[in-house]
């Protein structure tokens, strides 16, 4: 019995029945929250002048230009606001799934129909890529242009021409311009064009043989003027700390974030991190057996194993670890599980139009199936845009914003434009900063002088917005003067993950004298070198309201000098107590200035700051309760130090 092929058009209806899926699940997940602050970092970038676009590729950032100068000609038709915005990834993925019906047609032979659906939908709409799907960044439309230069790549290998060979160079060219990881991409295309290469050189066809590697090479070529700047910015790049990641790790993350979204390491994924890797397996075993995939599995490896191998590398050199930098690798490993998926479904049918509608349905169960678990990711919840809308509607247009850190700039520079900001408010970068670096922080001559602007400013309420804070403002210092100066009104207000805070009714002169003075003026005096030494515990100073109730916030500030050898087990603790220290209520730990802000980085002669926030919980009783500070040992090396500084009546 003959096996049945599908005719073009029917072929041509399960490919438009795939793509229409594909569209309507990103319709149905399209989001919206507001922009995080990668995606208004791009909108910066992209949206400001042309100035700004090139100066932030060759001089501040280690990016590359292409996306910015798409996103600026969407911009330009369609619109500045978030759904416009997003719409060009989100479109892009689209066009990514239109490419792999194509490659899977071109590898499948008698699987073409089927492997090319199950692969599109695997590709496009696993949980990993919906992420990416509504981002405005690089990675969506990055992996369209690898996927249709793939496919360019295949229908040049089999037939070179003209147009291929230059489809093939501008979509590579574009992609590697992109993001810089299609780098990886491009040895992957490599890889492939090698091997055939090689294949064509022992039958001695020369020509052919060059041209499966001609336009690998020309778009390597066209990338190569970029490379010293991306060398260079590269040596430059502090947005990260030192350290490695863990091959292991690179790997599991790389799983989990493929198929759940998910950028952490949880265990309760590993089921489903199993499943898909079961599922690659039984692809390359399938792939080996049947002679008709082999070249399908010829390229899931070769577009997979070269990424995955130097983005592993990578990572050991550069530990930014994220999911996201392995999208070049998505392409081959789908395209490895779509094997097992079109073999299991062939074994139910041996008609292709059959197996190609079955087929579909597989692929979105597959990819359906993670999605109800409970176990997915989401992108970062920063609403920056319900934080301003909060400022522009319950502040004035005379409000001062401090920026924690300076580099939310692009956040206020989209957000603090749009309604209900009608008004811009002034900012302040706690400290200045184009992007994040780890070697660099708010000190406290940056500190005194920005307060020294807020009071002649006089503003009637001061804001303090944060997201991932403690990168460049580890010790909490933005906070050290205002709370001694103003009232705080709002505290920690969350916006998903952005912070808010407000004071009010603050005294510009004393927060004028504060600056110029120095804080620690009106702080209690310790004095006490806990280990000999070592840091000395100089000051703290308590700041509750009089009198306190349920939900009310109390801090604890505290100041500490260098020692003449560093003190690494060394920690500090604000709590609530009973008076007579029989209850503990609740407690704050943490490294003197926090932990992100260890004594190798204290400088001689300038205090290092501790701060610590006790929220009153529903469990302290009215009545009068103790707040001390306890210096101590981590590895209870001595006796701890034991301090009171002050009480607090609480009321219900």
């Amino acid at each position: 019995m003959t096996e049945k092929v599908a005719s073009r058009p029917q072929g041509m209806w399960i490919a438009l029945g795939a793509l229409l899926s594909v569209a309507i699940a990103l319709m149905l997940n399209f989001p919206h929250n507001s922009f995080w602050y990668d995606e208004a970092l791009t909108t910066y970038v992209a949206t400001e002048s042309w100035e700004t676009l090139w100066r932030w590729c060759v001089d501040v950032d280690i990016q590359v230009p292409f996306h910015y100068i798409a996103l600026r000609i969407w911009s330009a038709a369609a619109g500045k606001s978030e759904f416009a915005l997003r719409l060009l990834s989100a479109f892009a993925i689209l066009l990514a799934a239109a490419a792999a019906i194509n490659i899977g047609k071109r590898l499948g032979r008698r699987f073409s129909a089927s492997l090319g659906v199950v692969c599109s939908v695997l590709l496009t709409l696993s949980l990993g890529t919906l992420w990416v799907a509504y981002e405005v960044r690089a990675y969506a439309f990055a992996l369209m242009l690898f996927t249709w230069a793939t496919a360019f790549l295949l229908a040049a290998l089999a037939r070179p021409t003209a147009w291929r060979v230059i489809g093939y160079t501008a979509l590579m060219a574009a992609a590697l311009y992109t993001h810089y990881t299609a780098l990886a991409a491009l040895v992957a295309h490599g890889v492939v064009g090698a091997g055939v290469a090689l294949f064509r050189l022992r039958a001695r066809a020369w020509r052919a043989a060059i041209s499966a590697i001609l336009p690998i090479a020309l778009a390597a070529l066209i990338f190569a003027p970029w490379v010293p700047i991306m060398i260079a910015r590269s040596s430059a790049d502090r947005s990260f700390y030192s350290g490695q990641v863990a091959p292991d790790l690179s790997l599991r993350v790389l799983m989990g974030f493929r198929v759940l979204g998910r950028q952490d390491d949880p265990e309760v994924a590993l089921t489903w991190i199993g499943m898909y890797a079961f599922c690659i397996a039984i692809g390359v075993l399938s792939g080996a057996a049947l002679p008709s995939l082999r070249r399908a599995l010829g390229a899931g490896v070769a577009l997979s194993a070269p990424p995955i191998a130097i983005m592993v590398l990578l990572l050991m050199i550069n530990p930014k670890l994220t999911g996201r930098y392995f999208w070049m690798a998505w392409l081959g490993l789908d395209l490895l599980a779509a094997i097992a998926l079109v073999v299991a479904i062939g074994a139910l049918s041996r008609d292709e139009r059959a197996r190609g509608a079955l087929g579909l349905i597989a692929a979105l169960v597959f990819v359906g199936a993670p999605q109800l678990s409970g176990e997915r990711g989401t992108p970062p919840k920063s609403d920056f845009r319900g934080a301003y809308a909060h400022i522009c509607t319950q502040g004035a247009p005379e409000d001062v914003i401090l920026l924690r850190d300076g580099t939310l700039f692009v956040a206020h520079a989209y957000y603090g434009r749009l309604p209900p900001c009608e008004t811009p408010r002034h900012a302040l970068g706690m400290p200045d900063a184009l992007v994040p670096d780890v070697t660099r922080y708010l000190d406290l001559g940056t500190l005194q002088a920005k307060m020294r602007e807020v009071a002649a400013r006089r503003p009637p309420n001061v804001w303090v917005i944060s997201w991932q804070a403690d990168i460049m403002d580890p010790q909490a210092l933005t906070f050290a003067l205002l709370d001694a100066a103003g009232k705080r009104s709002e505290v920690a207000r969350m916006f998903g993950d952005v912070r808010l805070d407000r004071y009010t009714e603050i005294d510009f002169a004393l927060l004028d004298r504060l600056a110029v003075e120095g804080p620690t003026t009106q702080a209690d005096w310790f004095n006490i070198t806990p280990v000999p030494d070592g840091a000395r515990f100089m000051a703290a100073r308590l700041f509750a309201p009089q009198p306190a109730r349920v939900g009310d916030t109390l801090v604890v500030q505290a100041w500490w000098w260098r020692g003449a050898r560093l003190v690494p087990t060394l920690r500090a603790s604000a709590r609530l107590t009973t008076l007579d220290h029989g209850w503990l209520y609740t407690q704050v730990d943490q490294p003197p200035a926090g932990w992100k802000f260890w004594d190798d980085r204290w400088v001689d002669g300038v205090p290092a700051f501790g701060r610590y926030e006790l929220v009153i919980g529903n469990d302290v009783p009215a009545g009068r309760h103790a707040v001390r500070y306890v210096i101590y040992d981590a590895n209870g090396a001595w006796q701890p130090i034991v301090i009171t500084l002050g009480e607090v009546e609480v009321v219900r």
